[in-house]
């Protein structure tokens, strides 16, 4: 990842210049995670293989077969997933983002937040982790802008058709870039909120990451 850090938009401490660059780094923080996770996923699960990765023949048994990649039709605009945490502001749609080879792409994410795929399901259990970005590429505030403003208990809710589930906010932390812990499977069902934080303007490198945690309660 040359080392390029997530960080969160602080409009006290945000140099005005250089706007792509935040854009950029959120992209290549991802592509640097999900070929991370995705080792971590072969590692976890024996046998479980990364998109478009393929074991030699010999260890097979037998030539490798592609699989189309199937994705899911559109959802009807009232059965799209949204986000809302009223204290930092965020009311906004949850789109799916596809690992494409060993990373997430996030050319579309814009305004919304992203759920990453091979994280928990929105209807299932687990950790579901969603990215946003912190600034946009003409340096407007992106929709995760103020995450680093919400406090313990405080409230988030994620909906879908007739589904709400509410989430309490649990941890609010910073982590260094090669900290993959946030991303790994719970027991438990909980939102993980990640962005980019503490960026370096001499060195244009963010140089952590922003972590929000809510477990559920209802």
């Amino acid at each position: 990842m040359n080392k390029r850090r997530l960080a969160i938009y602080n409009r006290r401490s945000r140099q005005p210049v250089r706007p792509v660059f935040g854009l950029l780094t959120m992209v290549t923080l991802l592509t640097i995670i999900g070929g991370m996770f995705a080792l971590y996923e072969r590692v976890r699960v024996p046998g479980a293989a990364a998109p478009r990765a393929t074991l030699p023949a010999s260890l097979l048994g037998g030539p490798p077969t592609a699989q189309p990649l199937v994705l899911p039709t559109a959802l009807p605009p009232d059965t799209r997933p949204t986000i809302f945490i009223p204290t930092a502001g965020v009311r906004t749609n949850v789109i799916e983002v596809y690992l494409d080879g060993i990373s997430w792409d996030v050319s579309r994410l814009g305004y919304n937040a992203g759920h990453l795929q091979g994280t928990a399901p929105i209807t299932g259990r687990g950790n579901l982790v969603l990215a946003g970005h912190v600034e946009m590429a003409d340096g407007r505030p992106g929709v995760f802008a103020g995450i680093n403003s919400l406090g313990l208990g405080d409230p988030l809710i994620l909906s879908r058709g007739t589904l709400e589930k509410r989430y309490l906010v649990s941890a609010v932390k910073t982590v260094q870039p090669d900290d993959l812990s946030v991303l790994y499977p719970t027991d438990t069902d909980r939102i993980t909120l990640i962005t980019c934080g503490d960026y370096n303007f001499l060195q244009d490198v963010y140089q952590e990451r922003i972590v929000v945690i809510a477990d559920r309660t209802a």
